[in-house]
């Protein structure tokens, strides 16, 4: 690890706080309700009810004031924190596609930010998750709400992505969209390594994918789908 240090220079599209807005909030919930229907929508406005009253911070952050940590502190993207909808409408996606169920033995999430993803997955039945984030900021919420939504198995690393070994139980590897080319490849080579002491199947779930070409040059691609919110979702098997 290199020391934290706090720089302006980064992605441009390490700033998605406007998605906090009242207005970005409004059009959202207009577009669930076109898209899922009422009932859906109403599911959705609780949850995030839920998570107010327990004071469970997943908003969307900007990276420009955060501490980082490691050689690649410019080469990250903005939070979007994962819904819980929308990872097990990916995971379900994913049985579906290779046709049988998932190995739940651990969900490894790339930039993982506040931990929504670490907390679905393992509500979804995973037997643990981990999450790898290069903020110090977002790691420390990451761990305090696993801490209020008293969820076992899930933590949050403080860590570079393009230097994290994989653990050899590891099943599934999570990405939405975390960082750039630089980092992605190196985070790939990573995974090859790893490739011969994994022992279970390794699927990769890549969402609004920028750098699919590091992945397409060294595993299989197993399914593209797009959703009418205009994200995307790559699927690999390692």
């Amino acid at each position: 690890m290199g020391e934290f240090k706090s720089v302006k220079q980064t992605n441009t599209n390490a700033d998605m706080s406007f998605q906090n807005g009242f207005r970005y909030k409004l059009s959202e919930f207009v577009d669930s309700v076109r898209e899922n229907g009422i009932l859906i929508t109403i599911n959705k406005l609780y949850q995030r009810l839920y998570y107010k009253v327990k004071k469970i911070d997943f908003s969307t952050q900007n990276l420009y004031d955060l501490s980082r940590v490691g050689e690649h502190q410019e080469n990250g993207t903005a939070l979007v924190s994962t819904s819980k909808d929308f990872l097990y409408i990916t995971l379900t996606r994913l049985e579906e596609i290779i046709g049988k169920k998932l190995n739940k033995s651990l969900f490894i999430d790339l930039g993982s930010g506040k931990g929504a993803t670490l907390i679905h997955s393992v509500n979804f039945g995973f037997d643990q998750s981990i999450g790898v984030e290069f903020a110090k900021e977002l790691h420390e919420i990451a761990i305090e709400n696993i801490k209020k939504v008293k969820v076992k198995n899930a933590k949050s690393l403080l860590e570079d992505a393009a230097t994290y070994n994989f653990p050899v139980d590891t099943s599934i590897i999570f990405m939405f969209n975390p960082f750039d080319k630089v980092v992605m490849e190196k985070a790939v080579i990573n995974i090859k390594k790893s490739e011969s002491t994994f022992e279970n199947s390794v699927y990769i779930i890549y969402v609004n994918p920028s750098c699919e070409a590091a992945l397409d040059s060294h595993f299989k691609l197993i399914a593209e789908d797009s959703y009418p919110s205009g994200a995307r979702v790559n699927y690999y098997l390692v």
